[in-house]
């Protein structure tokens, strides 16, 4: 370890970290530094140590060497904390800004995609077709999206196939033009899209937020501390720090507005689906996108199947198509005999 951090203790290591020049130290050794930082007590004995330390006793040892050279460093620790908290500040609220998008595009997706429309109304077409000796439930206007993730187990007389695979063969029928088959657009979300959209928890995300806040003030007072104490290294670091706090305050109340569109975008795709629990609580994103993972995931795994099927003859009729232009070659030309050729005179010959 000391071999490692000891390089760090250098003319150009201590103008990186007054200049916050990241390009001379990477994070990992920064954070490693930073983890194995000299606490107050140890540099106070350490420099009464080192102010005892003569010709005939010898220097300090390579360990207590580096520990007093770093505690030379003008405000080291926190120079450092506010060093390393950025890449861990830009990596979190990316990571929440990456889920609360997903959760939007797929609520639009729902929302208003003609496709995922078409193949909700081929489902209530065919369920009312079904139930059609009844008078309710024959002529039904939506139904519970707590039926998709069952369509796979409503099979035919013959256990042959399912209403999904029906579903799906109808609408690859009726909406996708014959010479797309094989390339057309998938219709619904994407199943690893609702799958992360169900992950999401508001209160979590909320509780990241106030976190990502808090520590975005506590580097702020880390780096008011160095600016105010080191008149003579104040520059870079402060300039630094001024945009960089800036930047992340914006970034965070871009992340809190996504947050709130994305609350606004939830409610509406409950509302427009009529969701709610049976447990009567507050619809989540885990209790509503559950309902659509397995049925995404299933319709996909047919879909592609169909794509296959489709592919499938199509190699067939190619070949076919070959077969028979190479048949026409390979067979020579019947030609009628002539009237007064060979062939004719001898059938002439043998009547007589």
């Amino acid at each position: 370890m000391w071999s490692m951090v000891s390089l760090l203790v250098t003319a150009p290591a201590e103008t990186a970290l007054l200049d916050v020049d990241t390009s001379v130290i990477n994070y990992d050794k920064l954070q490693k530094l930073y983890e194995n930082r000299p606490l107050q007590e140890e540099i106070q004995a350490i420099e009464k140590a080192s102010a005892k330390v003569t010709k005939d006793e010898g220097a300090l040892d390579k360990p207590e060497q580096f520990l007093f050279e770093l505690s030379k460093i003008p405000h080291f620790s926190e120079r450092m904390h506010c060093i390393i908290f950025q890449p861990g500040f830009t990596e979190n609220l990316t990571i929440i800004d990456s889920k609360l998008n997903n959760l939007k595009l797929t609520c639009q997706t729902l929302l208003s995609e003609k496709g995922v429309q078409s193949v909700m109304s081929l489902i209530l077409a065919v369920g009312n077709h079904m139930n059609g000796g009844s008078r309710v439930r024959g002529q039904a206007d939506g139904f519970n999206i707590e039926i998709l993730p069952n369509l796979r187990d409503v099979k035919s007389q013959d256990n042959s196939t399912s209403l999904l695979y029906y579903v799906v063969h109808s609408y690859r029928s009726l909406y996708v033009p014959s010479g797309e088959a094989e390339n057309a657009k998938f219709p619904l979300p994407e199943p690893a899209d609702v799958g992360q959209a169900a992950l999401v928890n508001f209160d979590d995300v909320l509780s990241e937020m106030k976190k990502i806040d808090r520590d975005i003030s506590d580097c702020s007072k880390q780096a008011a501390k160095v600016i105010q104490g080191s008149e003579d290294n104040q520059q870079p670091f402060k300039d630094i720090m001024d945009k960089f706090l800036a930047r992340a305050n914006k970034s965070l109340k871009e992340v809190r507005e996504s947050f709130a569109e994305c609350q606004t975008q939830f409610d509406q795709v409950c509302m427009y689906y009529s969701w709610k629990p049976k447990s009567g609580k507050e619809p989540t994103p885990k209790t509503f996108f559950s309902q659509w993972v397995a049925f995404t995931s299933e319709f996909k795994d047919v879909w592609k199947k169909e794509q296959q099927r489709v592919i499938k003859e199509k190699v067939i009729e190619a070949k076919l198509r070959i077969q028979q232009k190479r048949a026409l070659v390979q067979k020579p030309p019947t030609q009628k005999a002539k009237p007064e050729g060979l062939k004719a005179r001898l059938m002439k010959k043998r009547k007589s």
